[in-house]
Parts: C-alpha cells; structure tokens; sequence
C-alpha cells in the first residue's frame, strides 16, 4: 500500500511538473515572439515567426534555458506602382539557446541572439507580383508563434532582511566590472565571481549592506559603504563613496 501511494504521489508530481513546463514554454514562446515583432525590418512589415522546435534544457530557480529552432518569415510589398512588388527574407534559427527569467518587475527577460545576419540561414528574393510572396508562408514548415497576452512571472525569492535572490552583475564608469559579480542566496548567503561562499548582513533601517567573506569583503576603500534599494522595481547593490556618490552598482539580472 505505502509503495502504492508512493507511485502515485511520483506520478502526481510528474504530471504537475509537466504541466508547468508546458505553461512556461507557451510563455516563452509569447515573449519571443512579441521580442521579434518588435525588432521588424525597416521596409518589412509583415512578420511570421515558425516554431519548428522549442525545447526546454534546463530550469532552476524561475530561469530557465531554452534551445530554439524557428523560421521568421519577413514580406515587404515593395512599391507596386513602380513594379516593385518589393521582397521576401527567409531567417533560420537552429537550436539557438535563450535565457528566460523573470526581470524583477512583474515581467520576463529573454537574452540571446535575435538578429540572423546574411548567409546561408537567411535567403531573401524579390516578389513575383502584388501581394504574392516569393516564399509563400504556407509552404514553410513551423508552427506559428502563439500570441495574447504574457503571464506574470512569478515573485523573485528575497533572502536576509528581504534581499532579492538571484544573480548581481556589476558597473562602474559604464564598464562592466566582472570580478564584482555576484550572487544572492537564502540564509544571508551569497557566492562571488569566483563561486566563493560569503555572507551578507542588511539593515532595512538604513538600507546599508555588508559582505563578509568572499571578494566583496574589503572591496572597497576605507570609508566606502554599499546600499541595496530597488529603483523601479530592479534589485539594486550600490557602492558608494564617504560622500555618497555611486562609484560602481549591481543589478539582477536573474
């Protein structure tokens, strides 16, 4: 009997679990497509994007990575008085990978790259006449991109004192600071660049944090001090001077 319920309590959490990937993945797919309809050429404005496949690799802690093949399908009507019947661009994704994770605003971000540049995945002809396209959308193999309207993403997990849960990355002098990377944990812990375990202290009173341990112990010289406040709503780690002027900040990224 245990060992029934057991099987059954495994076949229940498979199931949710599969449900859940499949809620998310139809919202990548949204977001994505939303992405690329806002990245449209000039001269082209009817887009198709074609899902040949999506494939979910890997998901932790709200991110998740995605692996994308896909067609996008760009007609432009050209200038037919002229008799231009203007172009058509054909653009091919093969398995292409993707980060998508909540931005901390409510919201998703996907990073990866969008743009197909010209060769041999992206084959463009001119138009045989008006309103035909030299690569009719229904000779393409895909499933078109769903549309309406994106899910929210869930709430960000907040470790001590109410810190956001994630990955920092780091500024100053509008460069990117690497070695200053870092990333919060549950318990008041956090791990560097180097992946070395530190701890965090934050007053809520003054918004002031401090690091112990790791590279961000002792970063800074005698007298500075960071903050963490989140200005519109993205989880931020300001470094700042005595005088308190920002010399480097941190934002999470996911």
């Amino acid at each position: 009997m245990i060992l029934f319920r057991g099987a059954i309590w495994i076949a229940l959490a498979a199931c949710c679990s599969q449900a859940q990937n499949t809620a998310v993945t139809e919202n990548f797919k949204k977001a994505f497509n939303q992405r690329l309809q806002a990245m449209r050429i000039d001269g082209y404005p009817e887009r198709h994007v074609l899902f040949q496949n999506v494939r979910m690799v890997s998901g932790n802690a709200g991110t998740y990575q995605f692996e994308v093949t896909a067609l996008i399908h760009d007609y432009g009507a050209g200038y037919p008085r002229n008799r231009f019947y203007g172009m058509t661009c054909v653009s091919r994704m093969n398995q292409w990978p993707f980060t998508f994770a909540p931005d901390g605003r409510g919201g998703w971000d996907i990073t990866g790259r969008f743009t197909v540049e010209s060769g041999p995945d992206k084959q463009c002809k001119n138009n045989p006449s008006e309103g035909a396209s030299s690569f009719p959308l229904a000779s393409l193999q895909g499933t078109p991109a769903p549309t309406g309207q994106i899910a929210a993403a869930p709430a960000a997990p907040r470790g001590q004192g109410g810190v956001v849960a994630g990955s920092y990355e780091c500024w100053s002098n509008g460069q990117a600071r690497m070695m200053l990377n870092f990333t919060i944990s549950g318990g008041g812990r956090y791990t560097d660049s180097g992946g070395k375990a530190g701890s965090y202290q934050f007053d809520a009173g003054t918004g002031r944090i401090s690091f112990r341990g790791g590279l961000l112990d002792g970063v800074m010289p005698q007298g500075f001090y960071s903050i963490y406040y989140e200005p519109q709503g993205r989880p931020t780690v300001s470094f700042r001077n005595a005088g308190g002027s920002e010399v480097s900040f941190c934002q999470r990224v996911r």
